[in-house]
């Protein structure tokens, strides 16, 4: 006996795309066996749901009543368990979405104190690029998003304004970047002249690059990965910007020096966001409070 919760979800997709194949994406199953459940489906009703012509399937009167019955049932099914999930989630999950510059330095202090203080939480982190933190917040698929301001474009988030990161460029120590001399810093006309490895264009620091260095600029390489692009940068690819903050740990042992931008502010404002809420859940509320005394300490240190 086929579950028939299933079969009618099935049944939904298929009547919602006109078509077993996009039914069958969306499952991640072979058309053959989404059109199988199908049939199951019309077996145990003994009626016809569909007819079938070669744009796709077209509902029958039967089947339109089933499908406006059944989405409307299923909808209120999944909103009581979707509260029941949320109320049991909130207390003791959170999911963090985080673009990858502040994965590599904010974060993980974040939830190792979050799970020093909060021992039963439950920590999600899911690394994208700015506008997709973005969206997985207003989507409800993340609860917090860690991003820059330049990012959010929507009223639908919560904006919390942390602290100003600063910018530094990265390149072999004692090499063509840092010289004999090893200088603590270069100028955006010196950057400019440089290979630099940069970000895809999706992501806010390789617009900031383009907006701050004249151009045209020399692309040696583009990398939307912190810990490669270091790599790169140590097997003298070329320099790369990333936040002056990272931990000496990921810099020193590839041989890169830390170069100070010394006269321009490559810099962005890190924000919080989640989505809109009266009262945020406890899971929630915690982490921003852990988020918001890390960005404190580190708006001291830039002082």
């Amino acid at each position: 006996m086929h579950d028939k919760d299933r079969l009618l979800r099935t049944f939904l997709l298929v009547a919602q795309g006109g078509s077993l194949q996009k039914a069958a994406d969306r499952l991640g199953l072979s058309q053959p066996a989404v059109s199988k459940q199908i049939s199951a489906l019309e077996a145990f009703l003994e009626c016809v749901l569909f007819t079938r012509h070669g744009r796709g399937m077209a509902l029958t009167p039967v089947g339109q009543r089933l499908a406006g019955s059944a989405a409307e049932h299923f909808a209120m099914l999944d909103v009581a368990l979707d509260t029941a999930r949320s109320a049991a989630d909130a207390a003791r999950y959170v999911r963090i979405a985080c673009v990858n510059t502040l994965a590599a330095y904010l974060l993980p202090p974040v939830v190792a104190e979050l799970k020093r203080t909060h021992p039963g939480l439950v920590v999600r982190v899911d690394n994208a690029s700015s506008p997709d933190v973005v969206d997985q917040v207003v989507r409800g698929h993340a609860d917090i998003g860690l991003v820059y301001d330049l990012a959010v474009n929507t009223d639908a988030v919560q904006v919390l304004r942390l602290y100003h990161e600063e910018v530094s460029a990265y390149g072999l120590r004692g090499g063509e970047e840092g010289g004999d001399s090893e200088p603590s810093s270069l100028t955006v006309a010196e950057l400019a002249r440089r290979p630099l490895i940069v970000p895809p264009r999706p992501y806010a620091l390789r617009r900031v690059i383009e907006r701050e260095l004249p151009g045209p600029l020399v692309i040696a390489a583009e990398c939307s990965s912190v810990s490669v692009s270091l790599d790169l940068a140590a097997a003298g690819v070329g320099l790369v910007l990333l936040p002056s903050a990272l931990p000496d740990l990921a810099v020193v042992p590839r041989g890169l020096a830390r170069l100070r931008i010394a006269d321009a502010d490559l810099g962005r404002q890190v924000v919080a966001i989640h989505r809109l809420a009266a009262t945020p859940p406890k899971a929630l509320a915690a982490t921003l409070q852990v988020i918001e005394d890390f960005a404190a300490r580190a708006a001291c240190r830039a002082q």
